[in-house]
């Protein structure tokens, strides 16, 4: 089976490290793929093509939040263009399964109806707004002859994508859980680089720096964590960008107002794919993501790989991925006070967080591993090819039409 794998985005961010962990699964199941990148800067091929991933840049334009008519004028303008370079691309590569990474940018199923090929959208995240969504779900229920979605609250969140005998298959992102494993020495080497000495309790969290990561959350808790227990580290796993260069700075000047000294109360460093050596250094996770932006969150699923437990705003559907008080807990507000207070209470003690972490790693090695994620992808593939057979009414093993069904 070919598929392509079709994502908007050059920077390198959650679907494209969900594309790079499970090309080499999902080859070894007979499913060769082909991501589509934007031929635009961006860090995203080159490492997607270091990893070995086949990957594939054309001009693709896509669905930005501004306010400049220009940006969507050249959306409109290049959008027939983008649709037959996609189209010329399926067919020259003999695509049996286009798959969408992402709700707002319908190229590839439109590209896919033109060449008859079945489609897999994928809906990942809450970030899009509401009225978007309502115009969006026709759009997903017509080309879409299999949905994914990361978690049932993130499904839940965009009603009408599924066709009435369509396949709603539910999954976590997959974890590579030899890579995030615990290591006693890796943790002293990355303390000793960073100047973080063994006996400091070391709170983070990962994220590029952008606002939906609501990286100043993070900072506010950190600030009233470390009035209540100084003896507190904070560090911050994220790339930077120009785009978000004010934010960036924002953050610092926050952290200086509240008390924190950048560079060694708090540590913003870009790990350059490096994720799973620096967060060893962590004792707690937090995430503190701004409302309607995550769906679930692969560095939390490291986290809790790496045994650590995990405290977190309720976006999306990290409640699915959080066993509350077993494995971290869940903030229902967008409180960072309430994240400082969870931590005093429950995570100081070290015997605690060990059976959290325990806890969250079991669960991750449950649901998230990188054959069970492969499995539902799978799943997915061959449930759209069904799809599409009995929607193009080829002949189908299964020709049952009826409700939706979920998987998951």
């Amino acid at each position: 089976m070919r598929v392509l794998s079709i994502i908007h985005y050059p920077v390198f961010g959650g679907p494209h490290n969900r594309n790079t962990r499970l090309s080499p699964v999902m080859a070894r199941r007979g499913v060769q793929t082909t991501v589509l990148l934007p031929d635009e800067p961006g860090n995203a091929a080159d490492r997607m093509r270091s990893a070995g991933v086949d990957v594939v840049q054309l001009p693709l334009r896509r669905l930005r939040a501004s306010r400049n008519p220009l940006t969507h004028f050249r959306f409109m303008r290049d959008f027939r263009s983008d649709l037959n370079g996609i189209e010329a691309l399926i067919r020259q590569r003999g695509i049996d399964v286009v798959q969408i990474n992402g709700l707002v940018n319908p190229h590839g199923a439109i590209a896919a109806d033109r060449a008859c090929v079945p489609v897999v959208w994928q809906i990942l995240d809450t970030f899009t707004p509401v009225p978007l969504r309502r115009v969006l779900a026709p759009v997903v229920r017509h080309y879409a002859d299999a949905v994914m979605c990361t978690g049932r609250v993130v499904a839940k969140g965009h009603p009408g994508c599924v066709r009435a005998g369509g396949a709603l298959i539910n999954f976590f992102p997959p974890v590579d859980l030899r890579l995030f494993a615990q290591s006693a020495a890796v943790r002293r080497e990355v303390r000793l680089e960073l100047g973080i000495d063994d006996a400091s309790l070391v709170v983070g969290t990962v994220g590029n720096v952008n606002p939906q990561k609501g990286h100043d959350s993070f900072i506010r808790a950190a600030a009233e964590l470390r009035r209540r227990a100084p003896d507190c580290r904070f560090l911050i796993l994220g790339a930077s960008y120009d785009v978000h260069r004010a934010y960036r700075e924002g953050l610092l000047r926050l952290a200086t107002e509240l008390g924190l000294e950048v560079g060694r109360d708090l540590l913003l460093l870009d790990p350059k794919g490096q994720v799973h050596r620096y967060a060893q250094a962590m004792d707690i996770f937090w995430m503190t993501p701004r409302p309607q932006s995550e769906g679930i969150p692969t560095s939390m699923e490291e986290a809790m790989a790496l045994g650590l437990p995990v405290v977190s705003f309720d976006v999306g559907s990290i409640g699915e991925l959080i066993q509350e008080g077993r494995s971290g807990f869940v903030i229902a507000e967008q409180d960072p006070v309430a994240v400082a207070d969870v931590t005093v209470a429950r995570l100081l003690d070290a015997g605690a967080r060990t059976a959290m972490g325990l806890a969250g790693r079991d669960f991750v090695e449950s649901h998230a591993s990188l054959e069970q994620c492969a499995d539902r992808h799978v799943e997915a593939y061959e449930a759209a090819i069904r799809g599409h057979s009995r929607r193009t009414g080829s002949p189908s093993p299964d020709a049952s039409a009826g409700s939706v069904r979920e998987h998951g």
